[in-house]
């Protein structure tokens, strides 16, 4: 499992909140051949703005292709890590990466 965020996946993950925004953007931190990847996915939350649900289909591709390490998605507004992320990241059983988007700001949360 990843404690951390290299620097280009950190890059590509603020890149994908500020192209989703004022939506949640949503990914996976993903270890292929030993090396981190962001990998976007789609989120499909009937309330994007608030939440975000990870595309199933995009999680399969993505665990295919190689392990998940951890869970990243972005708060548009700021916010702190919520009650409910902190329960589905424990549920998750891997690490949350949460960037706020107006701070800048990263936050890890884990199971």
């Amino acid at each position: 499992m990843a404690d951390f965020l290299d620097h280009a996946s950190k890059s590509d993950a603020e890149h994908h909140a500020l192209k989703q925004a004022p939506h949640e953007a949503c990914g996976l931190l993903v270890i292929i051949d030993q090396k981190q990847h962001y990998w976007p996915c789609r989120n499909l939350c009937d309330d994007p703005d608030k939440h975000f649900v990870l595309d199933p289909r995009d999680y399969l591709r993505a665990a295919l292709t190689g392990t998940i390490a951890a869970i990243i998605h972005s708060h548009p507004q700021g916010q702190r890590a919520s009650g409910a992320d902190r329960k589905a990241c424990s549920q998750s059983r891997l690490p949350w990466f949460i960037y706020q988007v107006p701070q800048q700001q990263w936050l890890t949360i884990n199971p």
